[in-house]
């Protein structure tokens, strides 16, 4: 039997939960013991929902050096086989104990920002880095890190969940009229991420009469700044804020359209989770949105264009239904293909066996995406 600790950091949220509840749920228990960790008390946060135990490691002075060593002593006393590192810090900390790691990252900001750090920890043997885009796994590379280190696998969908939150009263249940359009952005709220863009579009519509509605949901400086906004509009109000009342992956097919107007590299986890929800993509044309939506094909782009407000480009897009309606069947098609639950697992295990056995990770491993 192996056994996996999944270790969380500051950086877990809605994305992180919902690909290792699916670990949890589908990995076999004859042949894999899994443990939860997570470094200080806000990755305990993002992992709320979850029936399961969660030790917490104190971050002694704020220095992970200094957790290591207490990670390791936690590792010895359970015989862990390797360390899911689900996070830049959580990878530090986990490569610094010596033992079989895999760090997952989903942002591919993360891939840049803290590539001198994974530069650092990476070695040879018994380490792996799984990204969810192929872009991320291009800017790991760019920035020095061995390409035989770094392995897409793509985030999977339960389509069952899709099915089973779609067929729910959701909309009723925050507010929502039954005729109301309804638009989401991506958890969560960031000044990056453009959803005071995404909001002012919405607002702009709504001003014209138009029945639609915007949901920012978690919760963030971003998506306070922007809840403030709305508060200080003439009713009616243009915002559903649910904070974390429900989970953004029940929430976002309750939408009819995802926007996604960031101004740079973003995780596309939303993306696939609304390709299969038969919820149109609008999003800027940037390179790690336009590595899963080609424009009028399964979604709908616009360019960003730097210092230029994006809201005009993003109601225009909201208002043509026609064109979200084509690209939405051939989306939730193309989701079927490549966000299978059943081959995420897989790639998951097989990732695991080659860094315990030595091998590349990404050996028998093939992009769902891009399959030849």
């Amino acid at each position: 039997m192996t056994h996996v600790v999944h270790l969380f950091d500051e950086s877990a949220g809605w994305e992180q939960r919902v690909a290792v509840t699916q670990l949890l749920d589908r990995l076999s228990r004859d042949d894999f013991n899994q443990t939860l960790a997570t470094l200080h008390a806000t990755g305990r946060a993002a992992l709320r929902s979850l029936d399961v135990a969660i030790h917490a490691f104190p971050l002694l002075a704020g220095v992970d050096a200094l957790v290591s060593p207490l990670v390791e002593r936690f590792a010895s006393r359970r015989n862990v086989d390797l360390i899911h590192a689900w996070g830049p810090r959580a990878a530090t900390v986990a490569a610094a104990t010596g033992r079989p790691t895999v760090v997952e990252l989903f942002d591919p900001l993360h891939a840049t920002r803290y590539i001198k750090r994974l530069r650092a920890i990476a070695r040879p043997i018994g380490f792996a880095v799984i990204c969810t885009s192929q872009w991320a796994r291009r800017r790991l590379i760019e920035g020095g890190l061995p390409p035989n280190l770094c392995v897409v696998v793509r985030p999977a969908i339960d389509f069952a969940l899709v099915n089973a939150s779609r067929r729910t009263t959701l909309r009723e249940a925050l507010g929502v009229s039954a005729g109301d359009f309804v638009a989401i952005t991506p958890e969560p709220a960031t000044r990056n991420g453009g959803h005071l863009q995404a909001y002012g579009a919405a607002a702009l519509l709504r001003s014209a009469n138009q029945d639609i509605r915007l949901i920012v949901s978690g919760r963030s400086r971003e998506q306070r700044r922007i809840a403030r906004l709305d508060r200080s509009t003439p009713k009616p109000r243009t915002l559903v804020s649910p904070g974390y009342a429900y989970p953004f992956e029940q929430l976002l097919p309750a939408a009819d359209a995802l926007i996604v107007p960031s101004r740079g590299d973003t995780s596309t986890t939303a993306i696939a989770w609304a390709m299969a929800s038969n919820v149109a993509v609008i999003g800027t044309a940037v390179h790690s949105v336009a590595e899963l939506i080609a424009n009028k094909l399964n979604g709908l782009l616009f360019k960003q264009t730097p210092g230029k407000d994006m809201a005009p480009a993003i109601a225009r897009l909201l208002l043509d239904r026609e064109s979200q309606e084509k690209t939405k069947e051939v989306a939730r098609g193309q989701a079927y293909e490549v966000f299978g639950l059943r081959r995420c697992i897989e790639q998951h295990v097989k990732v695991y066996e080659n860094v315990l056995s030595g091998v590349a990770p990404g050996e028998g491993i093939i992009d769902s995406a891009q399959p030849n």
